[in-house]
């Protein structure tokens, strides 16, 4: 029996101590270049303790907390180390890059004092300067200084760029036409027919390595863009463990909480962004012949036809709620042994905005075809009352990647779904003084729903044929 409870006694002892560590990782990168480096040795002087970065120029080491001094070394480069690294229970802490110059004058070594460095706007400037391309961007870096939530509000800080409603990338002023997105360098169809790019607000920053904004063309990029192309690049393989939800209201006096708001009873799941079927159309609507009092075997199989259809066909009056949106964020990578890695992301986000306007008003006028001298145009027609819409956004992203020692394979699902419900409530004028207009008068009232959703699947693999 004792011996049992002394076995327990010392597994506990070497668990606790197991889980008392710490990790350290990073990624070392070429200063000529800009490319991450393999094969650098990264040791914690004065001890044997270390890693050796992959091909992705990543390192991980486990140790004791404390706090240590990192040393990279790499034949023909030059030395760096990092001090003042400090080392938490359970906890990880992040080198985001430590850049290295080749030691063409044989320098000494490089000695960076700092908890932590965080500087990966150097690699992505040395990117720029010798690319041949003209391009700009923003890394993980910055999103962690400045605290941007989404891709949409962080775009806006790139020169050159705007975004229209928080969503949308116009590059250089020019219009959505003229721009295209990418996700890791694949298309990315946009859920907007009308629209070239994609919403990309639905990225939470946390989740995204970089982001570049291409200006002119290469050979090697798609020939659909006249503008600019937005190349989005998500985590593989998160540093450290992500858990976020955040939440988020958006109050318009004159839109939100309005008792004169507008809409109709649509289906239980619009909410949701999509219709469950109450708006269908009858099964055999698309035949040649539809059953009418003419052609109908009987009154009833006229009836039964209509009574398929949605029996609303006005607006109603309630109060308008605000905008709103919430999210969740869950990322985090484990090693599998072997120096085998497995990473995932998942990410969700839902956006309810409602919009209201009550005094909407559109118009067809004419030049007066009686009296040319008049410069002011002449009413023809009028549509003036109440417009109202509710526009629902649900997406998702989810991710896994897989990591050998030359080899990664990587896979990601992204599903977005739209809805848009819109009502109005008119009131139309014809005015019969102008050409080909009849003078009548009359209301409206106007029910709307557009469904849009879109599913994108992209599986990706590298591969290196040993250190090359």
């Amino acid at each position: 029996m004792n011996k049992f409870i002394l076995l327990f006694v010392f597994m506990g002892t070497a668990l606790s101590a197991f889980a008392q560590k710490g990790t350290i990782r990073g990624t070392v990168i070429d200063k000529g270049n800009g490319e991450p480096m393999i094969g650098v040795t990264v040791l914690i002087q004065g001890t044997t303790t270390g890693a050796v970065t992959d091909f992705d120029g990543k390192f991980e080491i486990k140790t004791a907390p404390g706090t240590y001094s990192i040393q990279a070394s790499f034949i023909s480069y030059a030395a760096v180390t990092v001090t003042g690294v400090e080392v938490k229970a359970d906890g990880v802490t992040i080198i985001d890059q430590i850049i290295m110059a080749e030691d063409v004058e044989q320098l000494a070594e490089v000695v960076v004092t700092a908890e932590a460095i965080r500087n990966t706007e150097e690699a992505l400037q040395t990117v720029k300067r010798k690319s041949a391309n003209v391009m700009d961007g923003i890394t993980a870096a910055s999103f962690r200084k400045i605290g941007d939530g989404d891709a949409g509000a962080a775009a806006k800080r790139v020169t050159g760029v705007s975004v229209e409603g928080g969503k949308y990338i116009y590059v250089r002023g020019l219009g959505d036409r003229y721009t295209k997105t990418t996700q890791n360098g694949m298309d990315i169809p946009g859920l907007d027919p009308d629209r070239n790019s994609v919403q990309i607000d639905i990225y939470p920053t946390n989740l995204i390595d970089n982001m570049v904004i291409l200006k002119t063309f290469t050979p090697e990029l798609p020939a659909d863009f006249t503008g600019g192309i937005v190349n989005i690049e998500t985590k593989d393989f998160p540093e450290e463990k992500i858990f976020d939800v955040s939440f988020g209201i958006d109050f318009n006096p004159s839109m939100h909480f309005n008792n004169e708001y507008i809409t109709y009873e649509g289906s239980n799941t619009d909410w949701l962004g999509f219709d469950n079927g109450e708006r269908d159309l009858p099964s055999n609507v698309d035949l040649n012949s539809v059953p009418t009092p003419l052609n109908a075997q009987s009154d009833q199989e006229v009836a039964n036809f209509l009574n398929q259809f949605s029996p609303t066909m006005g607006v109603t009056q309630q109060s308008s709620f605000m905008n709103y949106s919430l999210g969740l964020t869950l990322a985090n990578q484990f090693e599998l042994g072997n120096g085998n890695n497995i990473g995932y992301l998942v990410t969700g986000n839902y956006k309810n905005n409602t919009t209201f306007y009550d005094d909407a008003f559109y118009g067809e006028y004419q030049n007066d075809l009686n009296d040319r001298s008049k410069e002011d145009f002449q009413r023809a027609f009028t549509i003036q009352g109440l417009q109202a819409e509710n526009n629902v956004l649900l997406g998702g992203l989810a991710g896994i990647a897989y990591k050998t020692d030359l080899s990664k394979y990587r896979l990601t699902v992204m599903r977005l779904q739209n809805g848009q419900s819109r009502s109005g409530a008119f009131e139309l004028v014809d005015d019969e003084l102008a050409t080909g207009k009849s003078g009548y008068t009359g209301v409206s009232e106007n029910l709307e729903y557009n469904e849009r959703k879109i599913t994108n699947i992209f599986l990706n693999g590298e591969h290196h044929l040993g250190s090359n």
